[in-house]
């Protein structure tokens, strides 16, 4: 029981951590983003973003991996103390430098070919845009070989170490702009040679840290084949589900571009920013419990791993409920206020639409995590794969009889709720999921807080003509009735001492301090 309670203590710390770390970075990059656009210019910054952006496709799989190395430290590590974790540390870097290689040479082939062939950049701006490719491209590298230093850090739930490398990071890239004002070079090519010597000064970081603070991080010449197998293809499955739902994203951009063009496509783009932004709160609270649903489920405790599933997914629900509410209440406004008044028709509805889904979507993650920690996904991820590629023709079918822009996104927020109902049974086939609990204990409070919470912010808003005060007083509202609601509808009686005893213990710790 102690060993629990000290678990769940973590776990909170960890969320703070995070919590705090996100909305630090979401800022910062806000900020940075109107830094480059006046340093840059408005071609050179469109270089900046169709170049990074190309190299990030290559990219997508870092997630995947990362994810992978977690789990099968965190299994193997409970399973085997002594050997799991430095097997699979071994095994995982070598495989990193190899993946790292073949992304170099997808990137100085099929990637060049691409840059000269399909994007389009003024003859003159051509080198400066090829430069930044190239230092892209390093970068990109260096990611993924801070994937399993990256990976043992979450899995041993160091994450305070995690947020601050976090914030170094936007900070310094925040400084990199900064400085394009005032250094006498090429503003495309600096800042691509800047974002690498930070991606270098990350890895340095983790590779420092992960030497200093765990002895099981020791290369070995011989690799465990059957880990290796193992790993290749957990990551092989995590990978479709991935590239599905990255697919599912691109395909619906394609078709809105298709039927009604580009102005289309900025607005569900700008959108996208805003659900994304969002969409990283939900992951830094699931980063802080998916350590813990792994020792379960390999420790053989069930009990506590549904439990945690229970917990994480209505801490998530009600948290991103919370940040929703008020910007889905002020949206016109906050977009007006972030981008002037050039902002593309429609840009608020999209991104309320997409707002609800990333709420909705928060649900799916604890499935993914706790069937991920089985090891059994390869039906998991065929079921999911499959409803997000039949999004696609479903959304066409619509547009094609002349339905609005509008309908993709609402049949979008459809299937995530029917990809639910799929995951949840998936997930009971390998794991005792107890479907009627999880209906009482967690859609049912969600459910009663997604009536309940947006009445009085909606009732000011409503009473109050826009302007910032209204902007402020939504959200102050939000969370001073969000919070009690939340604490009471989902939470139980138990979880309600705990986090009072909680509380009382730190009140009394600072007492004794002072």
């Amino acid at each position: 029981m102690s060993n629990y309670h000290d678990s769940n203590k973590r776990i909170a710390k960890n969320t703070a951590f995070l919590y705090v770390r996100m909305l630090f970075v979401l800022l910062v990059n806000l900020y940075v983003s109107r830094v480059l656009l006046d340093a840059l210019g408005v071609t050179d910054y469109g270089i900046y973003v169709v170049v990074t952006g190309f190299v990030t496709l290559f990219g997508f799989i870092n997630a995947t991996l990362a994810s992978t190395m977690q789990r099968y430290y965190n299994y193997t590590g409970t399973q085997d103390a002594v050997n799991g974790i430095r097997n699979v540390y071994s095994t995982g870097c070598y495989i990193h430098v190899l993946i790292a290689l073949v992304a170099l040479l997808l990137m100085e082939t099929v990637g060049l070919w691409y840059m000269y062939r399909f994007i389009v950049i003024p003859a003159e701006r051509f080198e400066a845009g090829l430069f930044l490719f190239q230092t892209s491209a390093l970068t990109l590298v260096l990611i993924i070989l801070q994937i399993p230093f990256m990976g043992l850090v979450i899995a041993k739930e160091r994450l305070g170490f995690f947020a601050l490398v976090s914030i170094i990071d936007v900070v310094l890239k925040l400084a990199a702009a900064l400085s394009l004002e005032v250094l006498p070079y090429d503003s495309v090519k600096t800042y691509g040679l800047l974002l690498l010597c930070i991606s270098i000064l990350n890895l340095t970081l983790y590779v420092a840290y992960v030497k200093y603070n765990f002895a099981q991080a020791h290369l070995s010449r011989q690799i465990n084949r059957d880990l290796l197998r193992a790993l290749m293809s957990f990551a092989g499955w995590n990978l479709v589900g991935t590239f599905a739902f990255m697919l599912k994203g691109q395909g619906v951009s394609l078709l809105l571009n298709n039927f009604f063009g580009p102005l289309v496509n900025a607005a569900r783009g700008i959108a996208m920013q805003v659900s994304s932004a969002i969409n990283g709160f939900s992951n830094n609270i699931t980063v802080a419990f998916t350590p813990q649903i792994v020792n379960s489920v390999a420790a053989g405790d069930d009990d506590r791993a549904r439990s945690m599933m229970y917990n994480e997914s209505r801490i998530c629900f009600g948290l991103i409920l919370l940040i929703m509410i008020p910007l889905s209440l002020e949206i016109d406004y906050i977009l007006r206020l972030w981008l002037g008044i050039n902002v593309p028709d429609k840009t608020g509805i999209f991104s309320i639409l997409m707002l609800a889904d990333t709420t909705l979507c928060t649900l799916n993650t604890p499935c993914t995590q706790i069937t991920q920690a089985t090891g059994r996904i390869r039906k998991y991820q065929i079921a999911a794969t499959c409803v997000n590629l039949a999004l696609i023709p479903v959304c066409y079918v619509f547009l094609k009889i002349g339905m609005s822009a509008v309908s993709s996104f609402i049949i979008t927020i459809i299937f995530s709720a029917v990809n639910q109902v799929v995951c949840l049974y998936n997930t009971n086939r390998v794991f005792r999921l107890n479907i009627p609990c999880y209906l009482r204990s967690v859609v049912r409070p969600c459910l009663i807080c997604l009536v309940l919470l947006p009445v009085l912010p909606a009732l000011v808003r409503v009473s109050l003509s826009p302007s910032i005060g209204r902007l402020v007083t939504t959200t102050v509202i939000d969370i001073l009735a969000g919070l009690p609601l939340i604490y009471l509808i989902l939470f139980n009686r138990k979880q309600r001492q705990t986090i009072r005893n909680y509380i009382a213990d730190k009140l009394k710790e600072r007492r004794i301090g002072i």
